[in-house]
């Protein structure tokens, strides 16, 4: 883990081990103190996250203690959680997780990654978090993020600082700022599509009518030829279970048809959807839908609840041979029985797929951002990607000349 060190500036930052309870007095009511605490004090680290969240009206699912806990416990032994505690006056003002990755860079530079949030993990395994963001009171969440950067910065044990997922609207305070050993962040924006199911609601239009006119017609056609269709909304856990059970093995057979593992090849990527199903679904953090028409499957949906927007998270169809456009008409219809039971939005997440272009009429766009510092394994890696675009740019000799 990093190691523990104080420094005295203007903004107190600090990291130590939690031994007794927290929070602890700060001699300086108006600093704002970061402390790093390890899997060791879960205990104590658990019972401030929670009464932080108390304290806020809108938590982001993402830094929840419902999310974070459920990742923790079957992630935490291939990542090293480090937890970032911000205090003011002795009182928990904002948390954040940092996940301690070590790997090899090009197979030979060992690499020390911190990813913000619950990220990092070995490829394939992943819960691919979207909308990533830190637990903080409003008016705390500058200071805390100026004194976190700062206690970064002054440590020479990492060597990337990684965000995965995060909204572009609000990550400019994020992003760890370049100095003399760090380089200028390294940003990919991804396109979220989303249908806004509050201005729908508002404007007395139904979804149908706010969609392009191929899309209305090719809906309604299918609508038609798949009467009686029947939307199953999950109203109990064990109805939860059911559709998810369903889900899994409509998801996988239609990934492995086409020589993909799915993402439930993963036993850690099942075991955390199905505990936050059982932890999530009394608190409606967690919805799933199950569309059939005259008895038959033709899609499953696993929806996150993310301050009143759904998430499209992940989803399960029949095949294209025994229905056409299963996906464009399962989130349809789906879309329709949201905006009934009073969701603001209809989330399609990041992508590229047919359906989300085409019911999706609105868009955020989220990035994934590295901050590297100066270290000769970035170096030659960059020098590597410019030499194989140099030798794709480069014109081939004929042979025959």
């Amino acid at each position: 883990m990093i190691d523990t060190t104080t420094q005295s500036t203007a903004t107190t930052v600090a990291t130590s081990h939690l031994r007794d309870n927290l929070p602890r007095g700060d001699s300086n009511e108006s600093a704002m103190t970061v402390s790093f605490y390890s899997m060791e004090e879960y205990t104590q680290v658990k019972a401030a996250w929670e009464d932080l969240e108390l304290r806020i009206s809108d938590v982001p699912l993402t830094c929840s203690w419902l999310w974070t806990s459920t990742w923790l416990a079957n992630y935490s032994n291939v990542v090293r959680p480090i937890f970032a505690v911000g205090t003011v006056g002795g009182t928990v003002r904002a948390l954040c997780l940092l996940s301690e990755v070590r790997g090899k860079l090009l197979g030979v530079f060992p690499i020390r990654s911190l990813y913000l949030g619950t990220a990092g993990e070995p490829h394939g395994h992943s819960v691919c978090v979207e909308y990533n963001e830190l637990l903080a009171e409003p008016d705390y969440r500058q200071p805390f993020l100026s004194a976190l950067h700062q206690l970064l910065a002054s440590r020479t044990d990492w060597d990337q600082f990684v965000l995965n997922g995060v909204n572009e609207s609000n990550n400019q305070d994020l992003i760890l700022p370049a100095d003399n050993r760090t380089k200028d962040a390294s940003i990919r924006s991804r396109e979220s599509r989303y249908f806004d199911l509050q201005a729908c609601r508002e404007s007395g239009a139904e979804v149908l009518e706010q969609l392009g006119r191929s899309t209305r017609s090719n809906l309604k056609r299918r609508v038609k030829q798949l009467q009686p269709i029947e939307v199953e909304w999950a109203e109990s856990l064990d109805q939860a279970r059911d559709i998810y059970r369903e889900l899994v093995e409509l998801h996988q057979a239609r990934w492995q048809a086409v020589g993909e593992p799915g993402a439930f090849a993963s036993p850690r990527f099942d075991q955390f959807q199905r505990q936050l199903i059982e932890q999530g679904f009394k608190q409606r953090s967690v919805v799933l839908t199950r569309i059939r028409s005259a008895g038959e499957t033709i899609g499953c949906l696993y929806l996150l609840n993310d301050r009143n927007r759904l998430l499209d998270y992940v989803s399960g169809f029949a095949s294209f041979d025994q229905v056409s456009s299963p996906g464009l008409v399962s989130h349809y219809l789906c879309m329709n029985e949201a905006l009934v039971r009073g969701y603001d939005a209809y989330d399609f997440l990041v992508g590229d797929k047919r359906h989300k272009e085409n019911l999706g009429k609105s868009s955020n766009q989220l990035q994934w951002i590295t901050c590297e510092r100066k270290r000769l394994a970035f170096t030659v890696r960059d020098q590597l990607r410019q030499l194989k675009q140099l030798v794709k740019r480069s014109p081939k000799v004929d042979q025959n000349d």
